[in-house]
């Protein structure tokens, strides 16, 4: 039998792979791929690192915890990692996302809604 899932706790690893009690805490959260308006079960997405892990020096990057990963399926993963989006989880659960022409976008538990375009500082 699995333990209750508290949503509240922080869990981590200090590997680059999540275990399997972190990989669950993480799909309960976040129910569904966390990139805007995409509604894939996040049962069948990657774990991604919101900060990147630092495979040279681990105790410097990105950790491996409930608090730096997130549910993305694989055509979202590769559209961050190789598409100019990029993202922020600005508390558990809600993720910032900024596009490649600087337009933001809001994904939490009520879903997705477009935040606009960031003034010029």
């Amino acid at each position: 039998m699995k333990p209750v899932i508290d949503l509240r706790q922080r869990l981590a690893t200090a590997g680059y792979t999540p275990t399997e009690r972190i990989r669950d805490h993480v799909i309960a959260r976040d129910r569904t791929c966390v990139f805007p308006w995409c509604g894939r079960n996040a049962r069948r997405c990657d774990l991604d690192h919101v900060v990147p892990f630092d495979h040279d020096a681990p105790d410097r990057g990105g950790t491996t915890s409930t608090d730096n990963l997130a549910a993305l399926c694989r055509r979202h993963h590769r559209l961050k990692t190789k598409g100019r989006w990029s993202y922020a989880m600005t508390e558990p659960g809600r993720f910032v996302w900024t596009s490649p022409h600087g337009h933001q976008y809001l994904r939490d538990h009520t879903g997705s809604r477009p935040l606009g375009h960031p003034p010029d500082l």
